[in-house]
């Protein structure tokens, strides 16, 4: 999209069709699941899963990849007759106050420029997004949303890294919730 052009997308409005949720695999952080946790009072085991390789499509590189003994897997929000565990039966997102950053920032794909200002928007492809064009979407709230998952993701990434390089402990799922702080139990 030209540098022009990506601007139209700030008129960008969600219809609630609710396909974001079905289409895809929604990672999660810890600061995530706390915050879901605090505003449901569901446990992590209840609404996180570890999903293996052959069900994400994700860079074999990226640091959201956990080492368990057996495989690796992310950690997502678990899906429930195909769609996500917190999409509600009006297409609505049932925790949308407590909503993972990642659902904050979708549909978009943000670029920021050396001085941070936003410097190129288009939107993802990772679902049928059947959107409008009567809305108003702020280039502060892009940025503030982008940066927001930035510093999110590189603090959960890096205890991944370190829970990947121990040697010695069980490296299962459950332990893996009780080494970020939560209760272990989950698939």
């Amino acid at each position: 999209m030209a540098k022009k052009d990506w601007r139209r997308l700030l008129h960008f409005r969600c219809t609630g069709c609710g396909n974001c949720c079905r289409e895809t695999v929604v990672c999660l952080t810890d600061e995530d699941v706390r915050r879901i946790e605090q505003g449901t009072g569901k446990p992590a085991r209840e609404f996180a899963r570890f999903f293996p390789e052959e069900e994400v499509s994700m860079d074999k590189r990226d640091n959201f990849w956990i080492r368990f003994a057996n495989r690796r897997a992310v950690m997502a929000l678990r899906w429930r007759r195909n769609h996500c565990y917190f999409l509600g039966p009006d297409n609505r997102c049932t925790i949308y106050e407590h909503r993972p950053v990642t659902c904050r920032e979708y549909p978009f794909n943000t670029t920021l420029s050396k001085t941070g200002a936003v410097e190129r928007v288009y939107l993802s492809r990772a679902a049928k997004c059947l959107h409008d064009w009567d809305g108003r979407v702020t280039r502060k709230a892009l940025r503030a949303v982008l940066r927001w998952n930035e510093r999110q993701s590189e603090a959960y990434a890096a205890k991944v890294k370190t829970w990947n390089g121990r040697l010695f402990g069980r490296k299962s799922r459950p332990a893996f919730l009780r080494y970020l702080g939560f209760g272990g139990d989950s698939e």
